[in-house]
């Protein structure tokens, strides 16, 4: 399904589909020529279905889910991620990771005062 003619809503369902297609597949660590030998077409077939270049029939989805142990409703879901990662908003996960990273600077910059204060006081 090519997405020639396609409307914004199409071309954006196609997308969410792609990337929870991959991500599927990369947790569970397939590679697209594994997915495509289940799905018995091509891995130019799942590379396009993961940029969402392709829409994904409703025969393909159905074993996919049988494929990732999932319902159908989970690959199309566009929470899915963000769901599964733990958070809750459309881009929560990367505001998180920005402030774990944060916190991980502090507690360098702390430990490296800390050692050189205890170097500074044995002097």
């Amino acid at each position: 399904m090519p997405n020639r003619h396609r409307t914004t809503e199409e071309l954006a369902f196609n997308r969410t589909v792609g990337n929870n297609i991959k991500y599927l597949r990369k947790i569970r660590n397939f590679t697209q020529s594994r997915v495509a030998r289940d799905l018995n077409c091509t891995f130019q077939q799942i590379q396009k279905y993961e940029k969402g270049s392709n829409g994904v029939s409703s025969l393909k989805l159905q074993k996919l889910a049988k494929l990732f142990e999932i319902k159908t409703d989970v690959i199309i879901d566009p929470n899915f991620i963000p769901y599964h990662k733990g958070f809750t908003g459309k881009m929560d996960w990367l505001q998180h990771e920005a402030e774990i990273e944060e916190e991980q600077k502090k507690q360098e910059i702390i430990k490296e005062y800390e050692e050189k204060k205890n170097v500074n006081h044995k002097a």
